[in-house]
């Protein structure tokens, strides 16, 4: 008995290898999220080397785009030719309730879309500030005529 009590407390312990789960960061706003992401980047670029001290700003397109499941229902009216006539759409939010109230179905919470970065570097060389311009555009898949770094 005491062997096989044994091998379950061994089983529920967590082995060497296993990440711990993570909770993701929620924002409560486009802002918060674009200050976030200056602090992550400013403190990347700083990892180069050449590069002493840099401020970086973050300009978005636009903030958070929520799709909510909607029900869509459409009506279509003839002419005695074939051709369409008239077309009536009608979209109602999909509602859910419960207990606890109702709400609506958020299919997909898109985060915002960075429209353009400026780096700002002390004595950063061109070579410096090529690799600062690859280090952005590969994180945020932006065009480089998109971020502008100066020194």
């Amino acid at each position: 008995m005491l062997g096989i009590l044994a091998g379950v407390i061994l089983l529920l312990l967590p082995t060497e290898g296993e990440n711990p789960v993570r909770e993701e960061n929620v924002y409560k706003s486009a802002n918060d999220y674009c200050l976030a992401l200056e602090e992550k980047t400013e403190a990347i670029i700083k990892k180069l080397d050449g590069v002493e001290d840099c401020k970086v700003q973050i300009t978005l397109m636009y903030g958070y785009e929520y799709i909510y499941a909607t029900n869509q229902h459409v009506n279509e009216t003839f002419n005695s030719d074939g051709n369409k006539a008239t077309k009536e759409t009608k979209k109602e939010y999909v509602v859910i309730t419960s207990d606890n109230g109702g709400g609506t179905v958020l299919l997909r919470e898109t985060m915002p879309t960075i429209k353009g970065i400026a780096v700002v570097c002390s004595n950063a060389t061109y070579e410096t500030q090529y690799q600062i311009i690859s280090l952005l555009t590969a994180l945020f898949d932006i065009s480089s005529n998109n971020i502008s770094v100066l020194s």
